[in-house]
Parts: C-alpha cells; structure tokens; sequence
C-alpha cells in the first residue's frame, strides 16, 4: 500500500472512531435534538473508482551525456542549457582545421575520379573522331603516294601540303600557349589533341614529302603500318571506352571514397550532435577550454513523454497491469491532474526492510509545459470503475470488519438519525457504492462535534 493511501486510510479511521464510539453509547430509544452537530449528506448518484496509488519522481524518456572521442580544446557551442534541439543538430565542436583540409582534399580528390569516368563514358568528341579519320585518310594517301609515279605536280602538292600542315602545327601550338587561364580541363585537353594532331599531321606531310623524293621499299612498310595504327586508333574511339578502363575508373571511386569517409570520421570525432529529439539539460564546457576524451561535455535530455517510476506493494500489484489508465498529480502544481497510461511492471521485487515494492513505469499521456523532470508526483492506476452509481461519502460509513457489515446513519423526518445496514459495491478510497439499504435522496448524517447522540433509533 502506497505511502499516501495509508495516510488516507489513518485518516478514516480516525474519522470512524468517534460514530463507533458514538454508536456503542447511544441509548437506541432517545431521539437526537435538531440543534445538533450534524454534517449531512444527500445519497446521489455518481461515480466510483478504486485505484492504486503510488508516489515517485518525473523523470526524462532517455537522459544522454556526450563526450568526445578525441580530445582538443572547444570553439564552438551552439546551445544553451534548456535549449530545445532536433536529432542531428550540433551541439559542440573541437578546432578541426587540419581536419577540415582533409576532408576538402578527399573530396576533391573524389570528385575528380568521377569526372575521369565521366569523360570515359561520354566517349570522343566529333572533333577527335574527325581527326582520326583525317589521319587514317593522310597515312592511305601516303602509300598510295608511294606506290604511284611521283610527278613535279605531286611533288610540289606534298610540299605545299607539308607546309599547310607546318603551319597548322605553329598556329595550334600558339593556340595552347596563349590560353588564358582559368578554363576547364575539358578546353585544355582539346587544345592539347589539336596540338597533337596538328603535330602527327605535319610528320604525315613530312614523310609524305620524303617518300615522294626518296620512295623505297621500307618506305612503304612504314606507310602501311601507319595506316594500320591509324585506323586502330579510328576504330577505338568509335568503340568507345573498354571495359578494363571502366573497371579501373569504378576503382580509383571507390579508393577516393574511403579516402572521403576516413576524412569524416577524423570530423565526427571533433564534433558532438544531438542523437535524438530533447532538451539540452546540461553543459560542462565553454568555449576556449580543453576538452578531454571521455569526459562528458554535453547532457540531452529526451522529454517526450515524460514518465513516472513509483514503487506499489505487493498487495496492491495484483490488482494493476500494463495499459490501464492513471492519473497523475505534481506536488508543484496543486490542483493539476494529467491523464497517463501504465506502462511496464517490474518482474522483480525490492526488499527495503521487510516491505516487498515492484517498480511501475507510468507514461504521461499528455504534456505541461510546468512539468519537470525530478519533480515529486502520485500516480493513481484505475483498476476499476462505476457510472451513474449511488454513490456515499467514506466518512459516512462505519465498518464493522468483524462481521464484515457496513453501516450508516440516516436522517430521520423528525430530524432523529437511525443506524442503517447497507451493502457496498466498489469501494473508492473517497466514497464507495452503495448497491442496498439506501435510495436515493436519502439524507445520512455524522455527528461532527464527536459528542454521543443520546437515543439513536432503532
């Protein structure tokens, strides 16, 4: 039995020993003069609950102190304590400056492999593949240059084209030496492959020139097996990427994001973030000061819902179970009642000095700003209930436990009180219900003055 109920029930007895006492020396013939002390009381319908009540303390959902994994000295701290955060939000940071260059760094380098697969996937340009054409037609028109009779016409066509292609070579390679800075790699390299071609087109001109002069038989060996290396490189950039380049390009993503997640572990170390919804409740901390691995630095509290441990005998632990309805009551806040749902009962007992408790988690169903945690609360369980019953105030029955009979006084007409048996049905801790022996608007009286009513009728 809870600490409060016990008081309550001291209470009725104390209230009940004055009727017994008054009963016992009440001459049963006598009628009592109306001028009496009589408190009454008008039997009415209501309702009646028996309950289960126990004392305990608020207390948070989940209470979490966090603490860094590495130690360093704090420059940030974002939150106050009473501060109200969400899952993920910062609460506190180290000086992480080398760590953050880390970081940028795996992340660029990441974003690089990427673009690499990219331009892989994307394949060659028209431009390039016009270019490798142009070079499988230059090295066919070489061998054929070989092997026709060179005229004074073809001779002077060669040199003009070795010219044109001299020239091209110094106007591309102007090009990629006068660029100005700032552009995408994208630009460069094709500036880049323009300078190339240009190049591999002028030693086509070249040797296109001296074949033309001097044409031998290695001569046109080697204008054939330019040919074969032009069309090879024409047939790879219509082909696409290979398969091993794609395997070595997923690679080198996958070796740049380890780099990026090593990175972001060295950052979360320096960093603490709320793990869930709740309440900054405390902060040993401040900013400028070392902080040491281990040591909590920061405390979040989850406040919703707020629940309540109170510790209910072993008597009274049978009547309750999971689900039932409560209500509980904050010393801090008279007057205020808020509806809660039994939660969890204890498996296991504790034993403070002989009296047997099971602990009783209650869950608060609705919030109150006011609440707080570690604040004193009773939790009343409702283990069961009667509507639109009739209904008699406790301190108007006597009990005679004995011969497990209840009794009430009721006021007679003439104003004489006659003790009346009745039957209980559900008893509350306030009033109980009355199944027979009363109807209703009967009007049942107690003597307040505590005095004997001489002739209580019979």
């Amino acid at each position: 039995m809870s600490v409060r109920r016990s008081i309550i029930v001291l209470a009725l007895v104390t209230l009940a020993l004055p009727i017994v006492v008054f009963a016992l020396r009440a001459n049963r013939s006598a009628n009592v003069s109306p001028s009496q002390n009589l408190q009454r009381y008008t039997v009415a319908r209501g309702d009646v609950e028996l309950t289960v009540t126990a004392l305990g303390t608020v207390q948070a959902d989940q209470v979490t102190r966090l603490s860094f994994a590495s130690g360093g000295r704090v420059v940030e701290l974002p939150v106050a304590v009473g501060a109200a955060v969400q899952a993920g939000d910062l609460l506190a940071r180290l000086d992480d400056t080398a760590q953050q260059i880390s970081y940028e760094q795996a992340a660029l380098g990441l974003e690089l492999a990427r673009l690499r697969k990219e331009q892989l996937l994307a394949g060659a340009d028209e431009f390039q593949i016009r270019a490798a054409e142009a070079s499988v037609e230059s090295a066919q028109g070489a061998v054929n240059a070989i092997l026709n009779a060179v005229s004074d016409e073809d001779l002077r066509a060669a040199e003009l084209q070795y010219q044109q292609a001299q020239q091209a070579l110094e106007d591309a390679t102007q090009a990629r030496a006068t660029a100005a800075g700032g552009q995408s790699d994208a630009t460069y390299a094709l500036l880049d492959a323009r300078v190339g071609q240009a190049s591999f087109n002028a030693e086509i001109a070249r040797l296109q020139l001296e074949q033309l002069r001097n044409g031998s038989a290695p001569d046109l060996n080697a204008a054939y097996a330019r040919v074969t290396q032009a069309q090879r490189e024409l047939e790879r950039l219509l082909a696409g990427p290979a398969q091993a380049d794609l395997d070595r390009a997923d690679a080198q993503i996958a070796q740049a994001q380890l780099q990026v997640d090593d990175a972001q572990m060295g950052l979360d170390r320096l960093r603490l973030t709320a793990p869930f919804d709740g309440v900054v409740t405390g902060i040993s901390a401040e900013i400028g000061s070392l902080a040491a691995p281990g040591l909590p630095v920061v405390e979040i509290a989850d406040l919703q819902p707020l629940r309540l441990t109170v510790q209910v005998d072993e008597i009274d632990v049978r009547q309750i179970e999971a689900a039932m309805p409560a209500r509980v009551q904050v010393d801090a806040l008279p007057g205020v009642t808020l509806a809660a749902t039994l939660e969890r009962i204890a498996l296991v007992a504790s034993n403070d000095n002989g009296i047997v408790n099971y602990d009783v988690r209650v869950r608060l169903d609705e919030g109150d700003p006011r609440v707080r945690v570690g604040m004193t609360a009773e939790a009343a369980v409702v283990v069961q209930s009667r509507q639109d019953a009739l209904v008699v105030p406790n301190q108007y029955i006597r009990l005679d436990r004995a011969r497990n009979q209840a009794f009430v006084n009721r006021l007679n007409e003439d104003d004489t009180l006659r003790e009346v048996e009745v039957t209980l049905g559900l008893q509350g801790e306030a009033s109980s219900e009355v199944v027979g022996g009363l109807d209703e608007g009967d009007i049942i009286a107690i003597n307040l003055a505590g005095d004997a009513i001489p002739g209580l009728g019979g």
